[in-house]
């Protein structure tokens, strides 16, 4: 094996709907129904809807300047060798330092959701009782090889278990919307003054976790160099994603507050629970239960997956240790793998033991949050300077000022929920944690500047081969 071929993935094994397919599953979207969506009812209650269509519009803003990128760029690193050429190197490896955050509190968040699910699953329908923290064990173990088999075995899961959980959860949100009647149906869930305490904070607080519930299409772009015409491949799975998994949860959040009513949205426990009681039949929950554990472990899957590739990107190009490009016989990046999994053990399961798989869950994606608004917020910024700069023949007024533009104004909106918290709480500081992460990458980006300059110039190169000119 040549020198250069050690450093490449297996290229064209993935078609344009496992690309999909891969994409969706990272958004999680029934697993962000259960979890990220219940937070944002609790925010926003009968304004929810609003809040997913800003959200809505942000990420699909956001999607079109990650598609924009990876028509020229197309690389494992996405997002991070976009921004190498946006932001200039520093401001790359700032992304993907990020990215690395961002991945390594996902991961173990997954799993510790599926855990917990999957244990009230084992126990509603086997009458056994297993806790969380051995089915975290072997979740963890199941996608680790399910990663290291390769990206065409992870694609192919994912395909079937986001079809699957997306085609049930849609199957109750019609129902209970055809039962209820128009009648039933209020231009009030669009209006800020429908929150429960009719201030813009509710709106913003909700805001944090319904990016959050949409964030993931960008895990598409991890595909750049194995996906089967790249170049067009990818920003339409992008794009694709983001509609479809928008245009589910709004059907998903309209069928809570039209069939909950006002008072009854915001009432305790799973909205999507009490329709399933209410619409379909109580004894059909453990349906649902099946379903979050198999979007839980699509979602791991993709995660894994685009957070060893950020991790083999940046070894590749010597920002972080080199070892971490080393594929195995499969292709696969072995070394990521190990460091992924690793990470996962040491933040995943000491808090699914200690606290149980849901508050564990709440716990890391909660310190995600605004990592992942400021790597938003970062592609957006870098889309506009690119074109302005590098691919100044190529500008257009809408697609690469316009869009962007419109996609960061409307991140502000969940990072002031961030910044400017409702309460004090524990989960409302946690994504501060971001900062000192931020701040870490900083130091360590001052020192590859100072003394090893040459390994940030290298940042950003696209290993696709040239032959795959852009559209």
């Amino acid at each position: 094996m040549s020198g250069r071929r050690r450093e490449e993935l297996a290229p064209g094994i993935v078609g344009p709907l496992r690309t999909i397919a891969f994409g969706a599953s990272n958004v999680a979207p029934a697993g962000a129904v259960v979890g990220g969506l219940v937070i944002v009812v609790a925010y926003a209650g009968f304004a929810s809807p609003l809040v997913v269509l800003i959200a809505f519009a942000a990420s699909l803003c956001c999607a079109s300047s990650i598609a924009e990128f990876a028509r020229r760029l197309p690389s494992a690193g996405s997002l991070y060798t976009y921004n190498s050429h946006g932001l200039g190197r520093v401001g790359g490896f700032m992304t993907g330092w990020m990215m690395i955050f961002a991945y390594a509190l996902y991961v173990p968040a997954g799993i510790s959701l599926t855990s917990a699910y999957a244990s009230q699953l084992v126990t509603d329908t086997a009458h056994v009782t297993v806790a969380s923290w051995v089915l975290f064990l072997v979740i963890l173990g199941a996608v680790v090889l399910v990663a290291y088999l390769g990206i065409g075995a992870s694609s192919a899961v994912d395909l079937v278990l986001v079809a699957g959980e997306v085609a049930v959860i849609a199957a109750l949100a019609v129902t209970v919307l055809v039962r209820i009647g128009p009648a039933h149906y209020s231009a009030a869930v669009l209006s800020p003054a429908s929150s429960p305490h009719g201030q813009l904070t509710d709106i913003t607080n909700a805001m944090i976790y319904g990016i959050t519930a949409f964030a993931g299409y960008e895990a598409a772009a991890a595909l750049g160099e194995e996906a089967r015409s790249s170049r067009r491949a990818i920003p339409a799975a992008t794009i694709g994603v983001v509609i479809v998994t928008g245009a589910f949860y709004l059907i998903v959040v309209l069928a809570e507050t039209f069939g909950l009513g006002r008072r009854g949205v915001t009432a305790p426990g799973s909205p999507l629970g009490r329709l399933t009681s209410q619409f379909w039949s109580p004894s059909a929950l453990w349906a649902i239960d099946l379903v979050v554990v198999l979007t839980g472990l699509g979602f791991v899957i993709a995660a894994l997956n685009a957070a060893i590739r950020v991790l083999f990107a940046m070894g590749r190009e010597r920002a972080l240790p080199g070892a971490l490009a080393r594929l195995s016989g499969r292709r696969t990046p072995v070394v990521a793998i190990g460091c992924v999994t690793g990470l996962t053990l040491l933040l995943g399961l000491p808090l699914t033991y200690a606290y149980g798989g849901v508050t564990a869950f709440g716990y890391l994606a909660g310190a995600g949050g605004l990592s992942v608004v400021l790597i938003y917020l970062a592609v957006n910024v870098a889309a506009i300077r690119a074109f302005r700069t590098e691919f100044r023949g190529e500008f257009r007024l809408g697609r690469h000022l316009l869009v962007p533009a419109t996609a960061a104004v409307l991140l502000l909106f969940p990072l002031w929920g961030i910044l400017h918290p409702r309460a004090h709480r524990l989960a409302d500081l946690l994504p501060f944690a971001a900062l000192g992460w931020l701040g870490l990458g900083a130091i360590v980006a001052g020192v590859l500047r100072a003394r090893r300059s040459a390994r940030l110039e290298t940042l950003g190169r696209v290993f696709l081969p040239a032959a795959e000119s852009p559209r």
